[in-house]
C-alpha cells in the first residue's frame, strides 16, 4: 500500500520516542507497520531470539527500518503494490540477469517465497506474507468475530447464524484451526447450538493465515483448509486495548520486562448477548461466555526463547426455540496449556518444541415438545484430556535449499456419558431416516488412543524464476480398528512467469481421522471409523494489472475417498436439539467431489481499497451411484466491497450474494397405520438466492502518548432482507382434518453494534 510521505514524515518522532532498543526485532517490525509501512517478510528471516541492538538515528521511517536491520544481515527489497520485502543480505552478492536480458531487481531469497497456492490473509492483499488484522478490523463483521472475516474469501460457504466455514466443498469440521501452532478442538463458542461466534479474541491477534488448498506438510488430520492464528506480540513496555461494545467487552494488557527480554500478555473478554438479548426483549434464551489468555516469554540466550501459555474459555447457555417448544442448558468449558521454545542459530537451523495439555468439557441437557412433530429429551457430558508434543526444525542449504522435518505425539482419553428418549409424530421415507416412532438411548463410552505424524519437506530453487516444494507426511490414529496408518505426499510449484505474472500447481494428499471428541454419540455411533482421504488440485495466476490492482484467478479440484459418514438434518438445521428431530439422517457417501473456479480483483492505493470476487462451484456426494449435493453447495458466489480510511474516520461497505442452498421437495405420503413423509431427490431443489450487504462506520481520536480512542457503529444486513435460510414443517390439525404445513424460516435480520476501542 502506498503511503503519503507527509504521513511518514509525522510519525517519526513516536517512533523515536517509544525506544527500540532492546526489544524485540518482531516487536519493532509491528510498530513500524503500525505507523505506516507495508512490510513482509517470513518467520524463517525474523526469528523469536532477535532483539534491536541500538536506537535508529535516520528521521526517515525506511532509512531508520535499514538501521534496525542491519545489524542481522537482513535487507530491504521492494516489493508488489509498494510493500517492503525484508530478505536476509547474500554473501555472495545478489544474483544477476543472464547476459543480455534487462536488469531485474534480484528475486527475493528462499525462505521468503510462499509457494503454496490457495494462500491467504485476513485483511486482503494477495501477496502473501505476514500480515497485521487492522484491515480485518474494519470488516463490518457480527461480534467483532475474527473467524467470520473468512467467509468473505472465495469459495467458502457459511450460515448466518454460525462462524463455521464450509473450505471449498468440505465439511465444517474440515477445517485445521492453530493458535501459536496449537491445534483448537472445535473453538467456538455454544458449539452445539450453531458455533455462533470464535473463541478467540481479536485484541490477541496478529494476524492470521488461511490456506483453502494445498497447505504443506507441516499442517495435517484435516482436509479442507488451515486457519493457523499468531498471538500479537508487545511492543511497549506496557500497552493494552479495552473493548466495549453492545456484543463482547474485552481488555488486554501487554508488556516487555525492563531489560527486554522478557515479555507478557494478560487479556480477558465476555460476550453480552445475554445483555444484547435483554436490551431486545428477545425469548431466545441467555447465552454467556468469557474467554482468559495469558503469556509469560523469556529470551534465555540469543538462541534460545520460551514462553508459557494459557488460553481457556467458558460458556453457560439457557436456549429456547421462539414458541418455548424447545428447550436446554448447556456448559462448556476449553482449557489449553502449553510451553514453547523456540530455538537455532541466526543463519543455519533453527527450530520448535512445543509441550500442551488440553481439557475439554461439555454438558448439555435439553427438552422438546414440538406438537405435530416430535417429543423428548437428552442429556449429553463430555470430557477429553489431550496431552501433545510437536517439534520441527529447518535447516538451509546454501541459497537454494531449506529442508523442514518435524512430528507430533499425542495421547487421548474421552469419557462419553449420553442419554435420551424420544417418540416421533411423523417419520420421513428416505435412506439413513429413521424408522421408528419411538427411541431410547443410553451410552457410556470411555476410548483412549494415540495420533502419531512425522513429515519433512524441500523447498529449492532450481532457477531465479522457479521455486518448489517437495514434501511428505506420514500419520498414524489407534481409535479406529483398522487402516490406521497412511502417507500423504504433497508438491507445489512457483512460476514468476514475468515481473508482474506468477503461477502456482499444486497437488497433494491429504487424510482426515474422526477426533476424539467428534464420535455422533447422540446419533448412535460407538465406534471411530477410518480416516477419510482427499486429493487436492490447485492451479493459481496472479497478475498485477497495475501497482495498485491485483488479478487472480484459481481452479480446484478435491476428490474424496472414503468419506466419513456424518447426520444431518433433512429440513431445518435452526433447532436447538436437532438430534431429537424426525428429519435426522445418515448419510453415507462412498466418494465426493467439490470443484470450483474461483476470479478475484484487488485495489488499493493510499487511502481506498476495493475487492471482487466471483466463484462457481460444486460439491457432490456419491450415494448408492448417484450424485447428491452436498447440504452447503454454493453453485455461485459474489463478493465486493469497499474500504475508506482517512486520518480521523474510516468506513467499510461489504457486499455477499450466492445462489439459495439446497432443499428437499416433501409431501404427507399417508396417515395410516402411521404418519409417513415422502421425500423427492435429496437436495435437488434450492430455496430463494441469499444477499446481504453490511456497513462499518468508525471515528478515531488521538488522545496523546500514543493513546487512541475509536468509535464504531456496525449494521449487518443494512437494507433488512428477509433470506431464506431452510424449512420448517410441522402436521397439523385443523378442524379435524390432518395437514402438513410446510414453510421457509428466515436467516438473521438487520443487527446493528456499537462500540468502543481504546488503545493505550
Amino acid at each position: 500500500m502506498n503511503r503519503l510521505p507527509l504521513l511518514l514524515a509525522g510519525v517519526v518522532a513516536t517512533a523515536q520516542a517509544a525506544g527500540y532498543r532492546g526489544q524485540p526485532l518482531g516487536v519493532a517490525l509491528e510498530d513500524l507497520r503500525a505507523q505506516g509501512l507495508d512490510l513482509f517478510y517470513s518467520s524463517d528471516v525474523v526469528r523469536p531470539w532477535m532483539r534491536v541492538e541500538r536506537e535508529p538515528r535516520a528521521t526517515e521511517l525506511r532509512a531508520a527500518l535499514a538501521e534496525i536491520l542491519a545489524p542481522f544481515g537482513i535487507t530491504i527489497a521492494d516489493g508488489p503494490g509498494g510493500a517492503l520485502l525484508l530478505v536476509r543480505a547474500q554473501p555472495r552478492g545478489p544474483r544477476q540477469s543472464a547476459p543480455g536480458e534487462p536488469r531485474r531487481p534480484a528475486p527475493a531469497p528462499l525462505e521468503t517465497i510462499v509457494v503454496s497456492a490457495s494462500h491467504y490473509r485476513i485483511g486482503d492483499d494477495p501477496h502473501p506474507a505476514v500480515f497485521t488484522t487492522s484491515q480485518m478490523s474494519a470488516l463490518p463483521d457480527l461480534g467483532e468475530d475474527p473467524l467470520r472475516a473468512v467467509s468473505r474469501l472465495p469459495g467458502v460457504a457459511h450460515q448466518d447464524f454460525s462462524a463455521r466455514a464450509h473450505i471449498r466443498g468440505g465439511a465444517a469440521n474440515e477445517t485445521l484451526v492453530l493458535f501459536d501452532d496449537l491445534r483448537l478442538y472445535n473453538p467456538f463458542h455454544f458449539k452445539d447450538f450453531f458455533g455462533v461466534f470464535s473463541t478467540v479474541d481479536p485484541g490477541i491477534i496478529s494476524d492470521i493465515r488461511i490456506y483453502t488448498a494445498g497447505f504443506p506438510v507441516n499442517y495435517g488430520d484435516r482436509t479442507s483448509g488451515v486457519i493457523a492464528i499468531t498471538p500479537r506480540l508487545p511492543n511497549r513496555p506496557l500497552g493494552g486495548q479495552a473493548v466495549l461494545s453492545l456484543l463482547t467487552t474485552g481488555l488486554a494488557l501487554s508488556g516487555l520486562s525492563a531489560d527486554g527480554a522478557g515479555d507478557w500478555t494478560l487479556a480477558a473478554r465476555r460476550g453480552n448477548m445475554d445483555l444484547y438479548f435483554d436490551l431486545a426483549d428477545s425469548p431466545l434464551g441467555n447465552p454467556r461466555y468469557h474467554e482468559i489468555y495469558a503469556h509469560f516469554a523469556r529470551r534465555f540466550s540469543e538462541n534460545l526463547a520460551v514462553a508459557g501459555n494459557v488460553i481457556a474459555f467458558d460458556d453457560r447457555l439457557r436456549a429456547f426455540d421462539s414458541d418455548r417448544e424447545e428447550r436446554a442448558l448447556a456448559r462448556y468449558r476449553d482449557a489449553y496449556y502449553w510451553l514453547r521454545a523456540d530455538l537455532g542459530a541466526a543463519d543455519a537451523a533453527g527450530g520448535r518444541l512445543l509441550l500442551a495439555h488440553t481439557r475439554l468439557s461439555s454438558m448439555r441437557a435439553g427438552s422438546v415438545d414440538l406438537p405435530g412433530v416430535t417429543r423428548g429429551w437428552l442429556d449429553d457430558r463430555r470430557h477429553f484430556a489431550i496431552d501433545s508434543v510437536q517439534a520441527d526444525g529447518w535447516w538451509r542449504a546454501g541459497r537454494r535449499s531449506l529442508f523442514q522435518a518435524g512430528g507430533e505425539w499425542r495421547r487421548l482419553e474421552g469419557d462419553y456419558r449420553y442419554a435420551d428418549a424420544a417418540s416421533f409424530a411423523v417419520l420421513f421415507e428416505l435412506p439413513g431416516a429413521g424408522t421408528d416412532p419411538v427411541r431410547a438411548r443410553t451410552v457410556r463410552l470411555t476410548p483412549t488412543g494415540h495420533q502419531m505424524a512425522a513429515y519433512g519437506n524441500w523447498r529449492f530453487e532450481p532457477s531465479a524464476a522457479i521455486a518448489a516444494d517437495l514434501g511428505l507426511r506420514w500419520d498414524r490414529d489407534t481409535l479406529p480398528d483398522r487402516d490406521r496408518s497412511h502417507l500423504a505426499p504433497r508438491a507445489v510449484l512457483r512460476w514468476n512467469a514475468g515481473a508482474t505474472t506468477r503461477l502456482r500447481l499444486g497437488w497433494g494428499s491429504y487424510f482426515q481421522s474422526q477426533g476424539i471428541d467428534e464420535l455422533q454419540v447422540p446419533d448412535g455411533e460407538h465406534s471411530y471409523r477410518p480416516a477419510q482421504r482427499a486429493t487436492h488440485r490447485v492451479v493459481s495466476v496472479e497478475q498485477d494489472l497495475t501497482r495498485s490492482l491485483w488479478l487472480r484467478a484459481e481452479y480446484y479440484r478435491k476428490n474424496y475417498r472414503r468419506p466419513l459418514p456424518r447426520h444431518e438434518n433433512l429440513l431445518n438445521t435452526l433447532v436447538v436439539l436437532p438430534e431429537l428431530q424426525p428429519d435426522r439422517v445418515l448419510i453415507t457417501p462412498e466418494s465426493a467431489l467439490a470443484e470450483g473456479a474461483e476470479i478475484s480483483l484487488q485495489y488499493e492505493q493510499e487511502n481506498l481499497g476495493g475487492w471482487l470476487s466471483y466463484s462457481r462451484s460444486r460439491v457432490l456426494d456419491r450415494i448408492a451411484g448417484a450424485a447428491v449435493r452436498r447440504s452447503w453447495d454454493q453453485r455461485d458466489y459474489l463478493s465486493g466491497g469497499l474500504s475508506w480510511r482517512s486520518t480521523r474516520w474510516e468506513a467499510s461497505l461489504a457486499a455477499t450474494w450466492h445462489s439459495g442452498w439446497p432443499t428437499t421437495a416433501i409431501a404427507l405420503a399417508t396417515l395410516e397405520p402411521f404418519p409417513l413423509v415422502a421425500a423427492g431427490p435429496r437436495n435437488k431443489a434450492r430455496i430463494g438466492d441469499y444477499a446481504r450487504i453490511d456497513l462499518r462506520l468508525a471515528r478515531r481520536v488521538e488522545l496523546g502518548s500514543g493513546d487512541r480512542l475509536t468509535a464504531f457503529v456496525e449494521i449487518n444486513n443494512l437494507l433488512r432482507r428477509s433470506n431464506d435460510c431452510c424449512v420448517e414443517y410441522e402436521l397439523e390439525d385443523l378442524d379435524g382434518v390432518a395437514a402438513f404445513d410446510v414453510h421457509t424460516s428466515r436467516a438473521l435480520p438487520l443487527i446493528p453494534s456499537a462500540g468502543f476501542v481504546w488503545e493505550f
